[in-house]
Parts: C-alpha cells; sequence; structure tokens
C-alpha cells in the first residue's frame, strides 16, 4: 500500500469508526515509517495503533507496547 493509499484508507477507517482497522492501518504506517528510517514518525503510529488497539481489545496490545518501549516510548 503506498503511503497515500495508507491515508486514505485510515481516514476512511476514522469515518467508519472501525477501531480494529485502525489498529491494522496505524501499524502498517508504522511498518512503513521504520523502513523510511523516520522514529517519530514510527513512534507516532504505533502510539496510535497501540491506543486503538486498548480501545478495541486488539489481539496485537502486547506486541504493540513492546514495539514502543523498544523505542523508549513506554515504561
Amino acid at each position: 500500500m503506498t503511503p497515500e493509499e495508507l491515508h486514505s484508507a485510515i481516514l476512511a477507517a476514522h469515518e467508519a469508526t472501525d477501531g480494529a482497522r485502525l489498529v491494522e492501518l496505524y501499524a502498517a504506517a508504522a511498518d512503513l515509517s521504520e523502513k523510511q528510517g523516520d522514529r517519530d514518525a514510527t513512534c507516532f503510529f504505533l502510539t496510535q495503533a497501540y491506543v486503538f488497539a486498548l480501545e478495541t481489545g486488539h489481539e496485537r496490545i502486547e506486541e504493540l507496547h513492546l514495539r514502543l518501549k523498544d523505542y523508549g516510548r513506554d515504561e
């Protein structure tokens, strides 16, 4: 998915209030930012994914939390 497609998909998921989809999309955005070497963007997107994971009880809560910890952004 291109960054533009990802952005559009995130906006659509917000409009649809699809929290589970937002977890996946923000995680994908974090992965893309990580590949580009943008630490701040990666952590921003990971945080968004983590918040939506917490809100929805998503299965990726622990994984996202660990990634944030690895970046020194939590505990």
